[in-house]
């Protein structure tokens, strides 16, 4: 019999406190466990089975995770975002044998059904990662590893409600889902994807925590609610979170408790920053006092070695022989602080010189006529690609004398190939499903 699943946290928490609030209503811990279990007694099919669960709605996706974790074998957990081929490309893969597409219908059968676990074992969760390259990877977790980082101190959680603005079918948003539930917090579920729109739910609800990357914390702070939150809990996931947006943070929001976590889909919730300043300490490398294992590799890459790792192949071809996960995030040592320059699939080569679209980003960020930039890489016959950079003006103004300004800011704190060769002025910046900059390619 399964010791822990969501089930089982939840049986400890008072079954009338709310855990859900949306506009159409709250959801008491009761009522969301009342709900799994008529899920259950629905799909007796599903046990000890492969289940794939496809774009629900945020109530119906913590339903089923309600219900299936320690009931199903094994849950696959993808984003609408996908389109149909990608979807049914991992549902194959992933040896789904039922599909779930919304709560409301019987599940499909999928494949012919192996032999059923008689005697339930912890639920493996499957995750697709959340890059904007390429076909999603597969990366296999269990609740012990997602809710790793966790704090379940349910007295404290009860102070707490936190707003949902990732997809809760990536890790980010499944962190605050995993978050909220078992701390005994509110999770406040807005119905709309207007940022405005929810801001002024999150302000109407008093929302007093909210995780989000960085490039969505920017697109917060310009919304003209954002002074009204209540924020005592700040969190920054995702991205590389630059002193920049922690100072912007630190100054609205000064009473809040800011946190930037590093945690990847393939990582899991590695380890938390709380002292204000980007990067992290040098000491945690190679060092005890570290929350995780880390080692930078001699290509600049960060290594982790949490106590446990998610599983599947994607893992474990980025393992080396010594237990160390290749994060593929490159860092680099200045002073006493390590520094993260971005992905290693993400250099913008120009000419054989490699150029890291975010240390690109946060120069021209220091200015404070640019709200937001996104830099990217275009093809080039003569340099191989160019660096490109689009950029969100803070107010009106002259875009020639801001084009100017800003390759002048660039050419005396890089080298010349990092500089910037077109610019371009856009009045919004494209994010993917997981709240972080679409970078053109």
């Amino acid at each position: 019999m399964i010791k822990e699943s969501l089930d089982t946290f939840l049986q400890d928490i008072a079954s009338d406190r709310t855990c859900l609030v949306s506009p159409s209503g709250v959801i008491t811990v009761r009522e969301l466990r009342e709900a799994a279990q008529q899920l259950v007694k629905k799909t007796p099919s599903i046990k000890g089975r492969a289940v794939a669960l496809c774009g629900l709605t945020p109530h119906e996706l913590i339903t089923a995770l309600v219900a299936f974790d320690g009931y199903a074998r094994l849950m696959l957990l993808l984003p609408a975002s996908l389109s149909e081929e990608v979807t049914t490309m991992l549902v194959n893969a992933a040896g789904c044998e039922w599909r779930f597409d919304s709560l409301k219908e019987q599940p499909a059968r999928l494949n012919e059904h192996k032999e059923g676990c008689s005697e339930l074992q912890p639920t493996t969760w499957i995750l697709a990662t959340s890059g904007t390259t390429g076909t999603p990877k597969l990366i296999e977790h269990s609740l012990e590893t997602l809710s790793r980082t966790v704090k379940r101190n349910v007295s404290r959680g009860g102070e707490y409600t936190w707003g949902l603005v990732y997809d809760p079918f990536r890790f980010a948003g499944l962190q605050v889902v995993l978050q909220s539930l078992l701390s005994g917090s509110q999770l406040c579920i807005p119905s709309e994807r207007d940022i405005n729109t929810q801001v002024r739910y999150f302000s109407d609800s008093r929302v007093n925590a909210l995780s989000a990357t960085p490039s969505l914390w920017r697109k917060l702070l310009m919304t003209e609610g954002i002074h009204h939150l209540p924020l005592r809990q700040i969190t920054l996931g995702g991205e590389i979170a630059d002193q920049g947006i922690l100072d912007a943070l630190k100054q609205i929001f000064p009473q809040a408790r800011i946190i930037h976590i590093y945690a990847s889909t393939e990582a899991g919730a590695a380890f938390a920053v709380q002292d204000g300043r980007a990067g992290f300490p040098l000491e945690w490398v190679d060092g005890g006092d570290a929350p995780v294992h880390i080692r930078i590799s001699e290509r600049n890459h960060l290594m982790l070695k949490p106590a446990q790792l998610p599983g599947g192949e994607e893992i474990h071809n980025r393992i080396d022989r010594d237990g160390y996960l290749d994060t593929q995030d490159m860092v680099k040592v200045e002073g006493e602080r390590v520094f993260f320059l971005g992905r290693a699939s993400g250099v913008i080569n120009v000419g054989g010189n490699k150029v890291n679209p975010e240390e690109v980003e946060n120069c021209i960020r220091e200015m404070s006529d640019v709200a937001d930039v996104v830099v990217f890489g275009k093809k080039s016959s003569m340099l191989g690609q160019l660096v490109v950079a689009e950029v969100l003006a803070a107010h009106d103004g002259d875009r020639t004398e801001l084009k100017k300004a800003i390759l002048q800011h660039c050419r005396a704190r890089m080298e010349n190939w990092q500089v910037p060769a077109m610019i371009k002025f856009v009045n919004t910046l494209a994010e993917n499903a997981a709240g972080k900059r679409e970078r053109i390619n």
